[in-house]
């Protein structure tokens, strides 16, 4: 276990516990790496059950119990995956980790900053509890109905149920949208902050285009819903002459004649690391945000915000919102605009807004001037980032 050192003791000691590290790559570790890593204004100790590079944090790994975790990394581990998530979600907890109260006690933190989900967190919740540690809790997603994070599917209730009573533990919660305030119920000291923009250096012209073709670019997970939704949305946009939709995003799960066909065509192109996907976003004359419309998934989408609508209000361009009328990027846009609604499930609503933005020069730019208007308001980098400074130094002085 490295610790950190006694520089800048003036600093807020903060001790972050998460199932996964802040990481600048995506979903919840991108926002963690946003707030605190590329933004420093923490003394950080991060105490974390993923694996991950010795050298990328001061940092504790947290593990199962020995026994269990080399159950997990044996040959038996994919088919005996469920009870071992239980196991981490339901008994784990409820055991003293050695290596998280090793880590408060040489770290000293003034403050425990834990990643709302299904095990570390209650971790958390227990670990600052008997040490008198403010909690902080990051309402980011609602990990107890996402598959992964659960392990029998019965359990995602008594699951959600534990996530509330997490949020009526912390100390101070952040919550990722109104909706998910408002889900998680009244709160002496809960904010909602919307996560927050990456920085892109994009100072560089746009390539020539191969094609005059009006280009929508989705850049995000094209897995699950989204991917259903994407391959979908390919595979009506071949007939379609004016148009092209250009996908970013690791490992799709289409259909492989989908995905080799998009690979061919060059409108797939797989993951790109953050500043390559930049380019690929400044070179779009559309930018497309996607949320499931499934009823299995209505709980996630009223709760959620997705982080890529948030940085693409940063690139000037208009905006397509494809998303139910409930979730809450909709809920927004319908306050505050920023985006081009369409919530029809269906792939050709989807087209036919595309086309009516192509053709609509003056549509287009007040579309990209409300986007606009989100990003240095609403979605400001700097105020958020003095929200959620601000309020976790407080419980520092009182």
């Amino acid at each position: 276990m490295q610790l950190q050192g006694n520089a800048n003791l003036a600093r807020t000691r903060v001790l972050l516990t998460s199932m996964i590290p802040p990481r600048n790559d995506g979903g919840c570790r991108i926002l963690m790496h946003r707030h605190m890593v590329e933004r420093t204004p923490f003394e950080l100790h991060v105490a974390c059950s993923a694996d991950f590079a010795d050298d990328l944090l001061i940092h504790t790994q947290l593990r199962l119990s020995y026994p269990v975790n080399r159950l997990r990394k044996s040959r038996f581990g994919p088919r005996m995956a469920p009870w071992i998530r239980d196991y981490g979600n339901f008994v784990w907890p409820n055991l003293k980790n050695h290596e998280l109260e090793e880590a408060i006690q040489k770290f000293q933190p003034d403050v425990l900053l834990t990643l709302a989900e299904t095990g570390v967190s209650h971790l958390a919740l227990k670990a600052a509890t008997r040490h008198k540690i403010p909690l902080v809790g990051l309402f980011w997603d609602w990990f107890p109905i996402m598959k992964g994070h659960y392990g029998h599917k019965w359990t995602r209730h008594a699951l959600s149920r534990r996530y509330r009573e997490l949020y009526e533990a912390c100390d101070l919660a952040f919550c990722i949208s109104d909706g998910m305030k408002q889900e998680l119920g009244p709160h002496p000291n809960s904010h909602v902050v919307y996560p927050i923009a990456g920085r892109y250096d994009v100072s560089e012209l746009p390539a020539p285009r191969k094609n005059s073709k009006f280009r929508l670019v989705y850049v995000g997970s094209v897995q699950s819903f989204y991917g259903r939704m994407l391959s979908g949305l390919l595979e009506c946009m071949e007939n379609e002459p004016g148009l092209e939709v250009i996908v970013v995003g690791g490992d799709a799960d289409w259909p492989a004649h989908i995905v080799e066909k998009a690979r061919e065509k060059g409108v797939y192109l797989g993951y790109l690391p953050p500043e390559k996907s930049a380019q690929v976003l400044a070179e779009a004359d559309a930018l497309l945000v996607v949320m499931s419309f499934e009823k299995e998934h209505e709980l996630f989408m009223r709760t959620s915000f997705t982080t890529k609508f948030v940085d693409y209000t940063t690139f000037n361009k208009p905006i397509i919102l494809w998303a139910p009328e409930y979730c809450a990027p909709m809920q927004l846009v319908r306050r505050e605009g920023g985006a081009f609604p369409v919530n029809d499930p269906s792939t050709e609503a989807v087209l036919e807004a595309a086309r009516r933005v192509a053709r609509d020069a003056g549509l287009r730019a007040n579309l990209a001037r409300e986007a606009q208007m989100l990003s240095t308001a609403t979605f400001h980098p700097d105020r958020l980032q003095e929200t959620f400074v601000n309020k976790i130094e407080s419980l520092k002085h009182g």
